[in-house]
Formats: C-alpha cells, sequence, structure tokens
C-alpha cells in the first residue's frame, strides 16, 4: 500500500500555491483502472474539483502488455463504464478548468510564440510560463517604439499579450 494519500497531495498542491501564487496546475488521469470502484471514481471527480487545474491528460485505461498490470492484474472494469466514467471526468475538468483559466482574463502574459495557430492563418500561438496555450492575432511588432521599423513575430520571440477572451484550447483524452 503506498503511503501517498490524498490529503498529503493536497498540503503539496496548498504549499505550491503559497509559494508560487498563480501558479498553473496540470495532471494525468487514468480513468477505470483494475479494480476501480464508483466510489474511488467519484474520489477522482472530487479531486479534480478541488484542486482546480489548468490542463488535464485524461484517459480510459486500456491493458498494455510489458507492464506489470498486465500480468498481474485483471482489467475488470468493462469499457462501457471506463467510457461513461471519461466523459464525467472530461465534463468536470473543463467546468474547473474554464474557472481556474477565466482568471487570466485581462492580464497581461508573456508568451513564447510557437507558430502559426492552426485555427487560422491570421493568428500565432504560444504559450505561457504556466504552459498554457494562448492565441493572439498575427501582427508586426516595433523594434523599439521610438523607431518605425517593424518586423514580424515568429517562432522563438517572446510577446506579452493581454488576454481578452478564454476558450478551453487543452484537452488531451483517449486510451492510455
Amino acid at each position: 500500500m503506498s503511503s501517498y494519500t490524498r490529503e498529503a497531495y493536497l498540503e503539496l498542491v496548498e504549499n505550491i500555491r503559497k509559494i508560487i501564487p498563480g501558479v498553473s496546475m496540470s495532471s494525468d488521469f487514468i480513468t477505470g483502472f483494475c479494480g476501480e470502484t464508483e466510489d474511488d471514481h467519484q474520489q477522482t471527480l472530487s479531486l479534480l474539483r478541488e484542486v482546480g487545474y489548468n490542463m488535464g491528460f485524461l484517459f480510459a485505461y486500456s491493458m498494455r502488455k510489458k507492464t506489470h498490470a498486465y500480468h498481474r492484474l485483471q482489467d475488470d472494469v468493462p469499457v462501457p463504464v471506463k467510457q461513461r466514467r471519461l466523459e464525467e471526468l472530461i465534463s468536470v475538468f473543463r467546468e474547473e478548468a474554464a474557472k481556474v483559466n477565466m482568471a487570466f482574463i485581462g492580464s497581461a502574459q508573456l508568451v513564447l510564440v510557437e507558430g502559426e495557430s492552426k485555427r487560422s492563418s491570421e493568428e500565432l500561438c504560444g504559450r505561457n510560463d504556466g504552459n498554457v496555450k494562448v492565441i493572439f492575432p498575427k501582427t508586426d511588432l516595433s523594434v523599439q517604439p521610438e523607431k518605425p521599423q517593424m518586423v514580424p513575430i515568429k517562432p522563438g520571440d517572446y510577446v506579452l499579450v493581454k488576454v481578452q477572451v478564454y476558450h478551453l484550447l487543452w484537452i488531451w483524452t483517449g486510451s492510455s
């Protein structure tokens, strides 16, 4: 039995947030692991609500050869139950991430530019220091405020972006 407890984890999260105000939190969640009960699942949903993650990687468990679980555990959670639980996990995650990420609206974020947005060739995308994806208009910037020379923003540049709207952009789902 692991000495890793919910209480210890929540205390760790609390301490991190005291030391680094505004820190972004992300985690991986696998639902439907061997032996997972409905109560276990409800506890996971409760943890999602309590912590409030910015990003999450959510999966339904599936057996993988060459793993301890494959050789020693029985995959006893039916696929329809795994799928329902994953859908519930995604729903709760989206609700909570939206609440957490709404705090970015109106703030200025330093963004590392990754490249053109998949949504539009008129937009760029990058990530803030919490690894949250930010989409912003593709524009040229002046090299220095007092000089008229303009240069395009390119991957690898850092730009200061004022967040005006929030959309849930980052949620990975699928089989583990």
